[in-house]
């Protein structure tokens, strides 16, 4: 079998590819698992008031974010604690009633979030949950609000664009068993490569092959 000395020489296209974050997808599963709550309308981002014949109702949006360097080797990686803002609200013909309701509409968000398979498989953990609890009168109804910060942590990871495609490729041949002993020849494709002559075994500086394949596109 004859063996060579080969080279490639590759034609490419740039061809664009987008990063990858979590952010979106976090803020799209928290929406779906709170919209899984029964008799509550879930909002989101919730930037107007909702009447108190409305209520009770969630609110959501996401807050600030933090990204964590994970070193200065390989890509460029974080871990990112992404905080959301996570408002309930309530009324009762009491204030006691109105903060029974609460807590209970509380309890019912956090079981919610914490047992979701979906969140679990792309928040490695939750690194702070913060909840505020408060109850006022508006005439002979209360309203009860419940403000929850809560900070999901994952990891992103930024590799480089891959912003070129393969189109061609060239393949050189200059044989090793094929020898001519005593030519010598101009613009070798391999001049490291070639044997001096006289010489017994290639290469010896001329193409035996060549092959260009194209790609299909």
């Amino acid at each position: 079998m004859a063996t060579a000395a080969a080279g490639l020489c590759s034609t490419f296209r740039d061809k664009p590819m987008p990063d990858q974050t979590g952010r979106a997808q976090l803020r799209g599963v928290l929406l779906s698992i709170l919209q899984s709550i029964p008799d509550v309308a879930v909002y989101s981002p919730g930037d107007w008031n909702v009447a108190t014949p409305k209520l009770p109702a969630i609110k959501m949006r996401p807050a600030k974010e933090r990204k964590q360097s994970n070193g200065r080797n390989g890509p460029t990686a974080f871990t990112t604690v992404a905080a959301f803002e996570i408002k309930a609200e309530v009324s009762a013909a009491s204030g006691a009633a109105a903060l029974l309701a609460l807590e209970t509409l509380g309890a019912e968000i956090e079981e919610a979030i914490f047992k979701s398979i979906p969140l679990r498989r792309i928040a490695q953990d939750f690194p702070f949950c913060d909840t505020e609890t408060e109850v006022t009168a508006d005439g002979s109804t209360h309203v009860g609000g419940l403000s929850i910060l809560l900070g999901i942590e994952f990891v992103e990871t930024f590799y480089p664009d891959i912003n070129t495609q393969l189109l061609a490729m060239d393949v050189t041949a200059d044989l090793t068993n094929v020898a001519d002993p005593n030519g010598t020849y101009p613009n070798p494709p391999f001049p490291d490569a070639v044997t001096p002559a006289p010489r017994t075994q290639g290469p010896d500086g001329r193409a035996e092959g060549e092959v260009n394949v194209q790609f299909p596109q």
